[in-house]
């Protein structure tokens, strides 16, 4: 491991290859090898050759090697050129650069902080001004 590595709370090297895993990091991981398993972390590096498959949580991650299986992020995920991402993603914020892929279902939070739908607002919405129209029609007859 070099200087920059002990940023790390966490990491696997390259020649790692780590399966059956049910890992909590309260910090930053860092894959540079294959982990298999549920990995919950505050922050989340998969490097260029890394592979991760499995459960993966927590506030942040940047992907520039494989995701795979489900990620869920409250934070930003940030999906490098080289990174791709297969399966359940949802984030909180989202960038991406020209090469990166993601297949899957995709979902953000939205920015909504209410539990309802922004939906039932826009249909209560249309439902009472279609209401007042009718009326206004009714009163003419």
């Amino acid at each position: 491991m070099n200087d920059s590595d002990s940023d790390y709370e966490f990491y696997v090297g390259t020649a790692t290859h780590l399966e059956g895993a049910s890992l909590a990091i309260d910090g930053t991981a860092r894959i540079d090898g294959k982990i298999v398993g549920k990995v919950a972390v505050k922050h989340l590096i998969v490097g260029p050759g890394g592979v991760v498959q499995g459960d993966i949580s927590g506030e942040t991650a940047k992907v520039e090697g494989t995701v795979e299986d489900s990620l869920t992020l409250t934070g930003k995920l940030t999906v490098c050129s080289s990174g791709r991402i297969r399966g359940k993603i949802q984030y909180g914020s989202l960038e991406t650069m020209e090469g990166a892929k993601l297949v899957g279902e995709i979902s953000t939070d939205w920015g909504s902080s209410s539990s309802e739908p922004l939906v039932s607002d826009r249909l209560e919405a249309f439902t009472s001004a279609v209401n007042s129209d009718d009326a206004e029609v009714s009163d003419d007859d």
